[in-house]
């Protein structure tokens, strides 16, 4: 019976089981001859009625890693809940549906999110007139101070034109009068002193009588009492009277002045006060349309369509390695704030995720070459290649608290042609070695005791245990460095005490 070693992987493969069990079994119940032919090399088994035999030859094989997991989309789009409440599904699409992008994935309770919108829309319209009526009340306001500071600014223009007016105009005449008013007097004082003192001679020579002296003498005082009148007036006019009205006229500009600087600022604190309340009505404004245009996002919200084309996966589903298991998407669930409700996958193109031992880690490389079969396509083998390794290992849950095991992502080579899906299960085997024109044998002839591994080589009619150095091995085979000749025959299994015919038995040995 001929059995190819290609062909006991890819049984493996198929049912999920070691190469190795498969092996036992088989030359368990196989009682005649097997022959195993590998890639680079022929060997032969000779039945001797209880055990099975193998040549050891030289020849090649592939080293592999078998692993397992689950396929899942290259590329997926989750889909969450984006409403800030009141989620709460009236329409949804079927699971498993087949879906293009833009097309309806479900919809949202909107009546709570209408009323909202009726009520914001009526708030948008009081914050536009609030906003309205304190611009309207800066205009006037504004126009209200260019009015008072125009007439406080005429008063002052008033007032710097009596001012000038005065200086100018009225001190000038006023000066003139008083100094014409003093020469008069000063004129007729002299032409009267010197008529009195004519007439006085004229009375002493009887040529004139004493009333006419007197009357001369009368006309004298009065010119006297005019001449000191009129230097008076010009002293209490320069010391007093110019003074005084000099200080009205500056104090009737500098209180028009002080009107100005008081309306000004009067009129500085209302515009103030009403471009706060033009900016506060603004903000308030600002916030509302926000709280609109917020209120008419989560409408739009209410109606998810797809971002890409794929197949509709509820997210329920995926409660695979959870504490528990989420509520089924259906219509009356309500949802969470930003609760995933489903995944859209593409699988036209696939993955397989799966775990490796943290000690076959190392071995795992991007770009080697691997075969996937799903178990629910087992007759279909899958060429994929490594596209990730994770470089943090997970832990094995309570279970096995000590296990780690890293991450592989395999991407498929073919497109999905024959309904792969998601989270179905896989096994792999990722191809990390080649082994060329070596010793070999299967790796269950091997045996271990204390650090020493032996086989059992026929000899002399029988069966004598001799240690042997191994090198690389993989799943099914070994290579042996040292120990063995090519061609000869070993045992597969532990032989009757009765063909025993050597053992190690010194410390050195074993």
């Amino acid at each position: 019976m001929n059995i190819n070693k290609n062909q006991l992987q890819s049984i493996h493969m198929r049912r999920g089981v070691s190469i190795s069990a498969i092996l036992v079994a088989c030359v368990t119940a196989i009682v005649v001859v097997i022959w195993v032919v590998p890639k680079n090399g022929t060997t032969k088994m000779s039945s001797l009625g209880a055990g099975a035999l193998y040549e050891v030859g030289r020849g090649g094989f592939e080293i592999t890693v078998l692993t397992s997991g689950e396929l899942s989309a290259l590329e997926q789009v989750n889909v969450h809940n984006a409403l800030e409440s009141n989620a709460v599904i009236i329409e949804v699409v079927d699971e498993g549906a087949k879906v293009e992008k833009g097309d309806v994935l479900l919809r949202l309770n909107d009546e709570a999110i209408q009323n909202a919108i009726r009520d914001a829309q009526n708030s948008v319209t009081t914050g536009v007139n609030n906003l309205e009526g304190s611009t309207a009340n800066l205009a006037i306001n504004k126009k209200k101070r260019d009015s008072e500071l125009a007439v406080k600014q005429l008063s002052i223009d008033l007032a710097e034109l009596a001012l000038q007016s005065w200086e100018m105009g009225e001190v000038i005449a006023k000066r003139q009068s008083l100094d014409l008013a003093v020469q008069t007097a000063q004129k007729d004082f002299t032409r009267l002193s010197g008529k009195f003192e004519s007439s006085l001679k004229l009375y002493e020579q009887e040529f004139l009588s004493k009333d006419e002296l007197d009357r001369d003498e009368i006309s004298l005082l009065n010119a006297d009492a005019q001449l000191k009148k009129a230097l008076l007036d010009v002293k209490v006019y320069n010391n007093y009277t110019y003074r005084q009205e000099k200080q009205l006229k500056e104090s009737d500009l500098r209180q028009s002045k002080d009107e100005l600087d008081r309306a000004t600022e009067r009129s500085g604190v209302e515009i103030q006060s009403a471009e706060a309340s033009v900016l506060t009505s603004q903000k308030q404004l600002d916030n509302k349309q926000e709280g609109l245009k917020k209120l008419q996002d989560q409408l739009e919200m209410c109606v998810v369509s797809s971002p890409a084309s794929g197949m509709v996966v509820y997210a329920s589903s995926l409660g695979e390695g959870r504490w528990e298991e989420g509520e089924p998407i259906k219509v009356g669930k309500k949802l969470h704030r930003n609760e995933l409700v489903m995944i859209i996958p593409n699988t036209e193109q696939m993955v397989a995720i799966v775990k490796v031992n943290e000690a076959l880690s190392g071995l795992i490389e991007e770009g080697q070459q691997t075969t996937v079969v799903c178990d629910a396509f087992s007759d279909n083998v899958f060429k994929g290649e490594v596209v990730s390794v994770g470089v943090i290992a997970s832990g094995g849950g309570w279970r096995d608290p000590n296990r780690r095991d890293y991450t592989i992502k395999i991407k498929l080579s073919e497109n999905n042609t024959v309904g792969l899906k998601p989270s179905m299960r896989c096994s792999a085997e990722i191809l990390v070695g080649m082994v060329e024109d070596k010793l070999f044998v299967p790796i269950h002839a091997l045996h271990r005791k204390r650090g020493i591994v032996w086989v059992w080589v026929q000899k002399d009619g029988g069966f004598e245990q001799r240690a042997v150095e191994i090198g690389d091995f993989s799943e099914s085979f070994t290579v042996i460095n040292s120990g063995l000749d090519e061609g000869e025959m070993i045992l597969l299994r532990e032989p009757p005490q009765n063909m025993v015919t050597h053992t190690l038995r010194s410390e050195e040995e074993l």
